[in-house]
């Protein structure tokens, strides 16, 4: 009797982290799948869905839409006012590594892209999110065989917030990946 509850109660939870994850629930940690899912080109169409829109305390977001590039928002901290990574970020940055270095999405074309939330400057925030930006694809080339002439970075500031109506909300503080590999 004991073991079937054990794995009523191990099923239970499965089907629920299941349906928390497929309703854009919450979830702490991407996976290197939602990763690989999120950037992949279906069908080679150029016309992309969304795959899956999962938050959480690390911020993971699923983009995408017809004839947009897939991509995956991913909060990756910093030291306050600088390029510096944090711990965390690490742990999140050595998933987006390993799933960039996989079979699916090797040879890829990626663009890291920094954004930050409205506090600052224009300017400044311009000039923080490149720097950002350039941290990650200096650690994820460094840190594993990825090809750094498919690897690009660009800062966008403060111009694509993603939540408009709080500009200084941690949210709009985030790293968007995006496969930029033209279509043959």
């Amino acid at each position: 009797m004991r073991t079937s509850s054990i794995a009523f109660t191990m099923t239970a939870a499965l089907a629920a982290s299941i349906l928390v994850v497929s309703s854009g629930g919450a979830q702490t940690t991407p996976t290197e799948q939602d990763i690989i899912d999120a950037l992949q080109k279906p069908g080679g169409t150029g016309e992309f869905t969304n795959v899956r829109s999962l938050s959480g305390d690390r911020g993971v977001t699923v983009t995408g839409g017809e004839k947009t590039v897939p991509s995956i928002d991913l909060k990756v901290t910093f030291a306050f006012g600088s390029a510096r990574l944090d711990n965390e970020s690490l742990l999140t940055l050595d998933v987006l590594g390993r799933a960039l270095s996989s079979e699916e999405l090797k040879g890829q074309a990626i663009e890291i892209v920094g954004h930050t939330d409205a506090k600052g400057t224009l300017e400044y925030n311009d000039t923080l999110s490149q720097r950002r930006a350039a941290a990650v694809v200096t650690y994820i080339v460094r840190n594993f065989t990825l090809d750094p002439a498919l690897m690009s970075s660009k800062g966008m500031g403060e111009r694509q917030l993603l939540d408009k109506d709080n500009p200084e909300a941690g949210i709009n503080r985030r790293v968007e990946i995006r496969n930029v590999t033209r279509p043959r």
